[in-house]
């Protein structure tokens, strides 16, 4: 194997995934963190943070996907030697970013309680949610400010720098979780107020670090004032031409969620609740492959803006290799230890005994989530970004859905049958994306003068 042979690309794909990682842990830990101190409140403020969280984030997350489009143009001009064209890149998104969350902040609160009245929830949970969306909305410029500018350092190559700041809000978001929820050191206790403020708080302090690194020039990368302010139609053509099949993408993915949950629901609260469960275990593997998925990105735009197609190359198939040997790993993980994993999460031996069937199930899924993952990101280095949306949203759609409805709402299959579906989904779509992958028209695009 190349990854084995190759150190210096080994080091490499591994200096740029590694922070990744420990970035997208540590924004799932702000979550959880949430949940565990509200959680003591009661079942109200638990419910009103998790569907206030859902709702704010949901509508950040969505439109940082955008900036997929930034990174992609950021890695490139690097790669070309072209930092002024990135400095350029980053301003402009910088811009787009605080215009963008300004524009969420005002329909947002706007609109908050119209939002929150298409769910049904109890009153006592929708006053508290409302009170949650309508701090963190105030705040929305900021949050998407911060994610965005993480798009830029991915781009950069510099996952490290996205790492420190995610470190800095948990810290943040932590001690203000305590202090003021419960009111301590002489604060007042603001319950659910207390943890929007917290996850506020900590998203400013993101922010402003974020702008330190992206105007200091400690990325490598100097933004100036001329950058944000000097509009330049061709790059914002340029940043949405790449950035919006990624949005799109990101939209019909929540969306097939939404829907996929809605079906699972009917099959009653055992099976819903092992389904989550087994898909919260299963989001850990999904670590790896975001990973390298966001470090051959990078890689592969720095190689298409220098021309280089060995470097290219290399980074593809090392990233890949790399890949497939992590899932390979919980592969094994969840086939040999389902019932341990899902009695670290729950002591419901009902839950345990069909959640360790779906985690078992999951094993067999991780060879087409490290294709996937891998050579998604792999085409969005190259500059195609609308190839991962057309094939993500046609297996979701065209595939997943209809069959999980066939399963459950016509056949009445059980739970374990629907994940046989997300069995033949992700190993077709990992198939599919090598069949793209091998024909190497992605290729020829990125590197015309030397794709043969």
């Amino acid at each position: 194997m190349l990854i084995l042979k190759d150190y210096a690309l080994r080091t490499q794909i591994f200096k740029t995934a590694g922070p990744a990682m420990v970035e997208m842990v540590m924004y799932m830990v702000i979550g959880l963190v949430d949940i565990a101190v509200v959680g003591r409140l009661g079942a109200a403020p638990l419910a009103a943070v998790g569907l206030g969280a859902e709702i704010f984030f949901s509508v950040i997350l969505f439109l940082e996907a955008l900036a997929i489009g930034s990174a992609i143009l950021v890695a490139q001009a690097k790669g070309a030697g072209r930092m002024e064209d990135a400095g350029e890149v980053a301003g402009h998104t910088f811009l787009l970013s605080i215009v963008l969350g300004l524009l969420v902040a005002f329909l947002g609160i706007s609109f908050a309680p119209d939002i929150l009245n298409l769910f049904a929830v109890e009153k006592a949970v929708y006053d508290q949610a409302l009170n949650y969306l309508l701090i963190t909305f105030l705040i929305s410029p900021l949050a998407l400010g911060l994610y965005m500018a993480h798009s830029i350092f991915r781009g950069l190559g510099r996952t490290d720098i996205p790492m420190i700041i995610a470190l800095a809000v948990n810290i943040v978001n932590v001690v203000g979780d305590f202090v003021l929820v419960f009111g301590l050191w002489g604060f007042p206790r603001m319950e659910v107020a207390g943890a929007a403020l917290a996850t506020s708080l900590a998203h400013v302090v993101g922010f402003i670090l974020a702008a330190l690194f992206l105007f200091n020039g400690k990325s490598g990368l100097r933004v100036n004032l001329r950058d944000v302010f000097k509009v330049n139609l061709s790059t914002y053509r340029k940043i949405f031409h790449l950035g919006i099949p990624s949005l799109a993408e990101q939209l019909f993915f929540t969306l097939a969620n939404l829907v996929s949950l809605f079906l699972i629901a009917y099959l009653g609260t055992l099976a819903f609740a092992s389904h989550q469960l087994a898909i919260t275990v299963e989001s850990v593997s999904y670590m790896p492959g975001f990973g390298i998925a966001v470090a051959v990105t990078a890689l592969v735009g720095h190689a298409v803006g220098a021309q280089d197609k060995q470097a290219l190359q290399k980074a593809a198939r090392g990233s890949m290799e790399f890949a497939l040997l992590f899932m390979g790993m919980f592969t094994l993980f969840f086939a040999l230890l389902p019932n341990q994993i899902a009695a670290i999460f729950t002591n419901d031996p009902d839950v345990i005994a069909l959640s360790a069937v779906l985690i078992r199930i999951a094993a067999i899924e991780q060879v087409g989530i490290a294709l996937s993952s891998v050579i998604s990101g792999i085409l969005k280095g190259s500059g195609d970004t609308r190839t991962p949306m057309v094939i993500s949203t046609l297996f979701f759609w065209c595939y997943r859905l209809p069959l999980m409805y066939l399963f459950i709402r016509i056949w009445g299959f059980q739970i374990a049958y629907v994940w046989l579906i997300f069995i033949s989904d992700w190993l077709l779509r990992g198939l599919t994306f090598t069949v793209i992958y091998r024909r190497k028209k992605w290729l020829k695009r990125a590197l015309p003068q030397n794709a043969g």
